[in-house]
């Protein structure tokens, strides 16, 4: 499983284009969780070994306190673009690639991250092409405006709500 999410990921361009990672380093890779934000931050590195998602610290440790570290994180739009929403074009040319990406890892959850996110362009776009039985809620953004306390509180309310889903 994690071999074919590799090779999915080796087709892409760094440092433009960026897929999904198992965060943060060192803990067991799970899969009943995935994370999914926007697009690539302009804000990284722009070489090959940026590696999305594993430099954002308060999403790291935030994960791990809840004990869904080591789960699944990716875009919707794999390419690093201009701040804002990503355009029609972007989510369409990228969505074969996330739902790809979704039927490797399999999750009982998706946690969708940035509430802008998942109204604009996860829940129009995305979820009505995945299983309906995967749990599906949001966070707010970890890198918006929204205090620290509000994102944690928002992100711990959502993990327990899933997990007593089953």
């Amino acid at each position: 499983m994690t071999n074919e999410l590799e090779n999915l990921n080796k087709s892409l361009k760094p440092p433009k284009e960026l897929g999904g990672n198992f965060i943060p380093d060192g803990y067991k890779k799970q899969f009943k969780f995935m994370f999914i934000a926007e697009m690539p931050s302009m804000r990284g590195p722009f070489n090959a070994q940026n590696n999305n998602f594993k430099g954002d610290k308060l999403l790291n440790e935030t994960m791990v306190k809840r004990d869904v570290g080591g789960s699944y994180v990716t875009d919707i739009v794999k390419e690093r673009g201009l701040p804002g929403r990503p355009t029609e074009e972007q989510i369409k040319k990228w969505l074969p690639f996330l739902l790809k990406e979704i039927s490797i890892i399999k999750p009982e959850y998706i946690v969708v991250l940035g509430k802008g996110n998942y109204f604009c362009n996860f829940k129009p776009w995305v979820e009505p092409q995945i299983d309906k039985n995967i749990k599906i809620d949001w966070v707010f953004h970890y890198s918006t405006q929204v205090p620290r306390k509000k994102f944690e509180q928002k992100f711990s309310e959502v993990i327990s709500k899933l997990k007593k889903s089953v």
